[in-house]
């Protein structure tokens, strides 16, 4: 069940490209609709393969990349089935925003969704409900948003749920992929990620992290086409695609207590870099009150030690926002 519709048969050979339609009732527009790009690649048996980017609208090199595919390639390249929504999160596409100006959600953090509930919320439910039982794995790309500096990565999102097989996938997916690292995460607990949703469902899914601060970085682009035509590969949808060998994955997890969280309002002057080495209760940077020239600065330490995975490209902060997360090497026996 659906609130979204579209002309295009998820279920037909051969290629279609167009829209699902987002009815949307604004005060300038009463019966109009909110297009999110869609299409279907299908040719004979094999997997299906859902791929989509812009989740969040700050983030270009996943679309750029689905946009690529849609273009250029042909059905009988397609070995199963290819789903592609580059633009999951039309709304806040346009708006350059990580939320949508439509109901001020997170895509991201809305899942399983709602086919009644606002906008962010039926989008999620649309491809939760309709696209996700239809499909055999899941990508979903992302590349830090303008908030973020984060290392070139592929996430495993784990949830109590997750069967070992599945989660197996998602590892052989990562590593297909072939980013830098191999994120082990399970996003602070909370399961209403996409992937989140999907590993609740048995779904072999991982999300990717390919590029930092809101821009398009060329050398994003190009790792974020390579890695999706590894792993697309590797899943048997694009058999005959050649590809480039992957470099190997360090397999990592975010550290425990590794959320360096702002202590209060100001303006946070970072003392590291991405991919730094730091250790527990060393001196992450100063907050700084830049009106109040009389208050000392806020000396901050990191909470654990471990690698810089993120940090925050915003100078000013409130408290409670993520300054920086700090991954550590991923032991098997942690499983």
């Amino acid at each position: 069940m659906s609130t979204i519709f579209t002309d295009i048969d998820l279920d037909r050979p051969g290629k279609q490209v167009g829209f699902a339609n987002l009815p949307f009732s604004a005060h300038d527009d009463a019966w109009g609709a909110v297009a999110i790009p869609l299409a279907v690649i299908a040719n004979g048996s094999g997997p299906t393969v859902f791929v989509n980017g812009a989740i969040h609208g700050d983030e270009y090199e996943g679309p750029i990349v689905i946009n690529e595919l849609i273009r250029t390639l042909e059905p009988h390249e397609v070995q199963g089935r290819l789903i592609l929504m580059p633009c999951a999160n039309t709304p806040a596409l346009r708006a350059a925003s990580r939320v949508s100006p439509l109901d001020g959600k997170n895509l991201a953090r809305v899942f399983p969704g709602n086919a009644y509930g606002t906008p962010t919320e039926q989008i999620a439910a649309y491809i939760h409900d309709v696209i996700f039982p239809r499909c055999d794995a899941y990508i979903d790309l992302h590349s830090g948003g303008s908030s973020l500096f984060i290392e070139e990565s592929a996430q495993v999102v784990v949830t109590k749920t997750l069967a070992p097989e599945v989660r197996h996938k998602n590892e052989a997916m990562a590593r297909a992929f072939g980013a830098r690292l191999t994120v082990i995460t399970s996003n602070m607990g909370d399961p209403r990620t996409s992937c989140g949703a999907a590993a609740n469902l048995g779904l072999p899914a991982i999300a990717a992290e390919m590029g930092v601060n809101g821009s398009i970085s060329p050398v994003g682009v190009k790792r974020t086409r390579a890695a999706l035509q590894r792993v697309l590969k590797h899943l048997g949808v694009l058999p005959d695609i050649p590809v480039e060998s992957p470099e190997p994955s360090r397999m990592v997890r975010i550290a425990a207590g590794g959320n360096l969280l702002s202590p209060g309002d100001g303006y946070f002057e970072p003392l590291v870099s991405l991919g730094d080495t730091v250790i527990q209760g060393q001196l992450a940077g100063y907050l700084h009150r830049l009106s109040e020239p009389s208050r000392i600065p806020e000396a901050v330490h990191f909470p654990a030690s471990g690698m810089v995975y993120s940090q925050r490209t915003f100078g000013h902060v409130k408290q409670g926002n993520s300054l920086a997360v700090l991954v550590t090497d991923f032991r098997q026996e942690e499983l």
